[in-house]
């Protein structure tokens, strides 16, 4: 028997969230208002992987007594957890868009999804699996250094997008208006640094699920 199927679920799962949002939609946000194809998208991704994690977790606790009742169960979970994310990223525009500034606008859109996509496994794992919350063992400050080194340099990257929009700013903005070139600049860096938003939260939402699956297997050795 494969005690580790639900971990190859979640890293296919997650590998092929990431690429197709980052190719289709460039990044999984469901902009309120704008009920267009990357709407449509947005909301498909989302639905197959909050699915995907759904089947994942049923693969961890080893009861799948029949593969469509569980993926009938999934759907179910997928529609739910992506109705969310749509309320909550609407809740979000609503707080960005008068920013001016992509960056930063992106920026919160992805803690958003990573806060989004984390809060989904932590759910399954203690409310579907009924695992509890163990104390901190130092096997977990691997995944907890993984995960705060990838915030760390994302954070980085974010703060040098800002810096080199500020140089770009003082330099070219006398052609165009300051306003418009804040936007068409800001707009433009954000492309930039959105494929490495992709390989943050693939990064972040595997190393998670890992970090999970210890704490579980932690206390089932208390036990």
């Amino acid at each position: 028997m494969d005690y580790r199927k639900d971990v190859y679920i979640v890293i296919a799962a997650t590998i092929f969230f990431g690429f197709l949002s980052k190719v289709t939609v460039n990044m999984p946000y469901m902009a309120w208002g704008y009920f267009d194809q990357f709407f449509l998208l947005s909301l498909l991704w989302w639905f197959l992987y909050t699915g995907a994690l759904y089947v994942a977790i049923r693969e961890y606790m080893f009861n799948i007594d029949s593969y469509p009742k569980v993926l009938g169960q999934a759907a179910l979970f997928g529609a739910a957890a992506t109705l969310l994310k749509t309320g909550i990223d609407a809740l979000t525009e609503m707080f960005v868009r008068q920013s001016g500034n992509t960056m930063i606008s992106i920026f919160v859109m992805e803690l958003v999804l990573l806060l989004f996509g984390s809060g989904a496994m932590i759910f399954l794992f203690y409310f579907v699996a009924k695992q509890g919350i163990s104390s901190w063992k130092p096997s977990l400050n691997l995944y907890a250094g993984i995960i705060g080194g990838t915030l760390a340099f994302y954070i980085g990257i974010v703060f040098y997008y800002l810096l080199k929009l500020d140089w770009a700013l003082e330099t070219y903005s006398g052609a165009v208006g300051a306003e418009q070139a804040k936007f068409n600049l800001s707009t433009k860096f954000a492309r930039e640094s959105a494929g490495v938003g992709m390989l943050i939260y693939v990064v972040i939402f595997i190393t998670m699920w890992l970090a999970l699956r210890k704490n579980a297997e932690k206390l089932e050795d208390v036990h």
